[in-house]
């Protein structure tokens, strides 16, 4: 695997983004089912995975609930981030149908 060539200060800026994006996810208050499923795909990026937690814990969920929390309205910073992330990979597959 080749590895792809990095200025110095766009490694350290690369840095800063995520340890801020870690920051935002530590700290995310999930107070609620539905910032809950958030925050689990943050650390997941799988529906399918946040739905095998929340059963292992108890809770009563299915894919098509958790899906349309994350493609709801976003609430909040990480809402919108992980919502923009999880359309953009939704858009490709809708592509290939075609």
């Amino acid at each position: 695997m080749a590895t792809k060539l990095i200025t110095v200060p766009r490694a350290e800026a690369e840095i800063r983004r995520l340890q801020q994006y870690i920051t935002l996810v530590e700290e995310y208050q999930a107070d609620t089912l539905e910032k809950w499923i958030i925050k689990e795909y943050a650390y997941t990026n799988s529906i399918t995975e946040v739905v095998k937690r929340a059963n292992a814990k108890g809770l009563a969920l299915d894919q098509t609930y958790a899906k349309s929390v994350l493609k709801g309205k976003a609430s909040d910073e990480l809402h919108r981030m992980l919502r923009s992330g999880y359309l953009a990979r939704l858009k490709p597959k809708k592509e290939r149908l075609y």
